[in-house]
């Protein structure tokens, strides 16, 4: 029911609403089915048309019968990359538009059930909740102004009498501790910046996130040579005249706040640097009573003094994560992205590190098949468009990951692509038996090279560097809690769909 100079729709969660489009040109979502326990979502389109005479808004009220839900307005941002100048699938209707502007992608909780939407501008109203009970209902989203209904919309919900299993999939999006520091305004590991990063699990791990990016040291990723990203090293080092010793009092603290979010494995950082091997990450260490940088871009990764480091920290950080129950649940890194001509150095860091981490599992994402079949990684991470020879090898842990690179007819959770590119990939994890999923972007709120902050509102690329939506999947709100992307709960629903796949298997 539309009212006067109003259109109002039920549209599906994989609907991205341009300001300017009138809310005809989306399909009604008339009905849909969900398994008990599972995640429902769906939009309420909104537009007026514009009067005369000075532009005004209108106040309305929502509320929602037959299902308690969840409801957030949906916000547009500046999105200032779509697409990278050589990606042509605009062309194939792969993309919305191709043109920097303003898209739907920031959810934020709405003022008491009200919206106030602009003159022919589409607003949009995000629902999700779960169902607990099988049967049929209807869901129906009322609005009122100035007390009276003008508006209505409804859509039918089958829940089916069978229970949606639990996530099977390893599922990493890297956390980056370091941007929440800069962008809060907050001391390294102070209360609050504890406070944030318990915020930020929290909403990570209710939308799938289970394996958390650990810097036992302050990650080497995504740094400019020469360049220092934050000091964020979770093992405290001091050095004496008989060695190396080590404080795992933060990582404790680190493991046990995740813990409580709900995350069930380990990321531990990578150990070397991006891109080759070369060089030792950036760590600290109390040396004379003094903290100071010991190793970083000036140290060579696989000779001199640092693999001697790793040599005295890797056996005791072993021993630690086994006496907290995890080291069967955490996944070690060497090096991010090596590829064929990095192949020898990445075999000498392997070599560096091999004797500690025993029995561990090690893995690292890259493209060649090479570093598989010549045994230097046991479990490696294939960018989704160089799987293909990875799916003809015998590997007893398939991951998968995408970035940046991934836009040539494939899947991705890029802002300027239609919703169905970020959910289908749930169904192809399925199809290849995929055991593990990484993704490097879930809160990178720094320019190319790490070398400034940015405003994620406004920068969507990391100055360039990246599509839109690839570097973060959540929006800092005020007061250190994240806001949710529709792109963050799209990629749930794809792990919901990999997950109910599992569960036809048995019937």
């Amino acid at each position: 029911m539309n009212g006067k100079n109003l259109h109002v729709r039920i549209v599906s969660s994989l609907e991205k609403g341009i300001i300017g489009d009138p809310v005809e040109k989306y399909p009604e979502l008339k009905s849909i089915s969900v398994l008990t326990g599972e995640k429902l979502s769906f939009q309420l389109f909104i537009k007026t048309d514009r009067t005369e005479g000075n532009v005004s808004t209108r106040l309305f009220t929502f509320r929602v019968e037959g299902a308690e839900m969840i409801a957030r307005e949906v916000r547009q941002v500046y999105d200032d990359l779509p697409k990278y100048h050589c990606d042509g699938s605009d062309r194939d209707g792969l993309f919305i538009h191709s043109a920097s502007g303003m898209y739907p992608d920031v959810l934020e909780p709405t003022d008491c059930d009200r919206i106030r939407p602009a003159e022919d501008v589409l607003t949009a109203i995000w629902f999700d909740g779960r169902f607990s009970e099988p049967g049929r209902r209807t869901v129906t989203v009322r609005l009122s102004e100035n007390g009276s209904e003008i508006a209505s919309a409804s859509v039918d919900v089958t829940v089916v009498g069978a229970a949606l299993p639990r996530q099977e999939l390893i599922f990493t999006q890297w956390f980056h501790c370091d941007c929440l520091s800069s962008f809060y305004g907050v001391p390294v590991f102070s209360e609050e910046h504890w406070r944030i990063i318990g915020n930020y699990m929290r909403l990570a791990a209710e939308n799938g996130v289970n394996c958390i990016l650990t810097p036992i040291l302050t990650p080497p990723l995504d740094t400019e040579p020469g360049g220092e990203r934050p000091t964020v090293q979770l093992v405290s080092v001091t050095v004496g005249r008989e060695g190396y010793s080590f404080d795992f009092s933060l990582l404790k603290r680190y493991i046990d706040t995740a813990r409580r979010c709900g995350i069930k494995y380990f990321e531990i950082s990578h150990l070397f640097t991006q891109w080759g091997a070369a060089f030792a990450p950036k760590v600290v260490g109390m040396v004379d009573g003094e903290e100071r940088r010991i190793f970083g871009w000036d140290t060579p990764g696989t000779e001199g003094e640092y693999p001697r480091f790793l040599s005295a920290l890797l056996p005791e950080l072993v021993s630690f994560l086994r006496s907290e129950g995890i080291l069967e649940k955490c996944r070690f890194h060497i090096s991010d992205e090596p590829s064929a001509e990095h192949l020898e150095n990445y075999l000498k860091a392997k070599s560096v590190v091999e004797p500690y981490l025993s029995g561990c599992v090690v893995i690292d994402a890259l493209s060649s098949v090479e570093f598989f079949r010549k045994g230097i990684v046991d479990t490696p991470v294939p960018s989704t468009d160089h799987i293909g020879p990875f799916l003809n090898e015998e590997i007893s842990e398939r991951w998968a990951y995408y970035c940046c690179g991934q836009w040539n007819r494939v899947g991705n959770r890029f802002i300027a692509y239609p919703a169905f590119r970020n959910r289908i990939l749930g169904i192809q994890l399925y199809k290849y038996g995929i055991n593990g999923f990484l993704h490097w972007g879930y809160n990178y709120y720094y320019g190319m090279g790490s070398r400034r902050l940015i405003n994620p509102y406004l920068t969507q690329s990391g100055d360039g560097q990246v599509p839109g939506g690839d570097a973060f999947s959540v929006y800092p709100g005020s007061g250190g809690v994240p806001l949710p992307s529709s792109r963050l709960f799209v990629f749930f629903e794809a792990l919901q769909d990999m997950s109910a796949l599992k569960l036809c298997e048995k019937i």
